[in-house]
């Protein structure tokens, strides 16, 4: 088979991905579209992860789309200018690298939360992030600059590739391996434990994802053109928008239903206050002015508990203070022990 002939048939098959996988990502997004207009957009000025997923979310569809527009041209023959297929590569390279760093913000972010905005972690995490990033640059820039194009725009081979997704698996292993040591080493509130499983898997999914693509990008022989090596932008594009999309619409939809099921309980699932931390319940000074009394609710009896006050001595100073200088605190009343396990066990 002449090289033009196997040039023919990658393009024909990335195509014919581009395009599947751009009516999923139009399916998906057409799905979502209203609870991201009602939920999500209105947190754009006010939160980073609404900034990413609508950034993330419009500049890959506007990347598969315009890959579609890209292999159909490439499939049909036309002969294009080198600068012109430079420019097309650069755009996707863009892209991807674009989808790659929301997804890693996500996941920093969520690891800051669960470790209470910890300055060390916070300043790790986004070194390490920041190499990363730099070594793609880089190395994205030099294949770049080494393209050698056919006439249709297809590309030659290049030995680079093996380095490209080297420090991005390593970099997400990382974030995955710093969020289950997290998760399974502390006690969380029982209100945060179903939260926390879904986020926990989803960031597993995305580190396959991005793990699974990378791989079979520096896996793939160079000196083959196969079927796998046509289909790399479009899978990597859809794969990283899906991650991101999960990432924050999972959450979104969490928050909702949380708050429809217990419209008197405010939790804030952007604090992530395990348990056995010890300022997770500081000690407050006495204030002879205002005077909190906590009272846990239990949601199934829908009675106020508070066994301390069985005490004589916060009788005596509950009754020496004024009746409107009582400040009321109502927080849910933990069930269980704290950890995320099965609560049959």
């Amino acid at each position: 088979m002449s090289l033009s002939t196997e040039h023919g048939a990658v393009e024909r098959i990335r195509l014919i991905a581009s395009t599947s996988l751009t009516g999923l990502m139009v399916l998906e997004y057409t799905w979502n579209i209203r609870f991201e207009v009602r939920v999500i957009w209105p947190q754009f000025w006010k939160s980073a992860e609404a900034k990413i997923f609508v950034i993330a979310r419009y500049m890959g569809l506007a990347g598969q789309i315009f890959n579609v527009w890209f292999a159909s041209r490439m499939a049909s023959g036309i002969p294009t200018h080198p600068l012109v297929c430079r420019v097309c590569y650069s755009f996707h390279g863009i892209t991807i690298q674009c989808l790659l760093m929301s997804v890693e913000l996500l996941l920093i972010l969520l690891a800051c939360k669960m470790y209470n905005n910890d300055r060390f972690v916070l300043g790790l995490l986004y070194a390490l992030v920041g190499v990363q990033w730099a070594g793609m640059a880089i190395t994205v820039r030099l294949l770049v600059s080494d393209l050698r194009p056919s006439p249709t725009c297809a590309l030659e081979s290049n030995s680079s590739q093996i380095y490209v997704g080297a420090s991005a698996i390593a970099t997400n292993f990382c974030f995955l391996a710093v969020i289950l040591w997290r998760y399974f080493r502390v006690k969380w509130p029982e209100i945060l434990c179903s939260y926390l499983k879904i986020m926990v898997r989803n960031s597993i999914c995305a580190v396959i994802l991005v793990t699974g693509n990378f791989l079979v990008l520096i896996l793939t022989p160079m000196e083959v053109h196969t079927p796998v090596r046509g289909i790399f932008f479009p899978v990597m594009i859809f794969s990283f928008w899906f991650a991101v999309g999960r990432l924050v619409l999972d959450k979104e939809k969490f928050r909702q239903q949380f708050q429809n099921d217990y419209e008197l309980t405010e939790v804030d699932i952007d604090n992530l206050e395990p348990l056995d931390d010890s300022d997770v319940y500081p000690a407050r000074p006495f204030d002879s002015k205002v005077t909190e009394l906590s009272i846990a609710v239990d949601p199934e009896l829908g009675v106020g508990i508070e066994g301390d006050i069985a005490d004589e001595r916060i009788y005596d100073w509950v009754n020496d203070a004024s009746p409107s200088s009582f400040a009321l605190t109502i927080m849910p009343m933990e069930t269980g022990n704290g950890t995320c396990s099965n609560p049959h066990q």
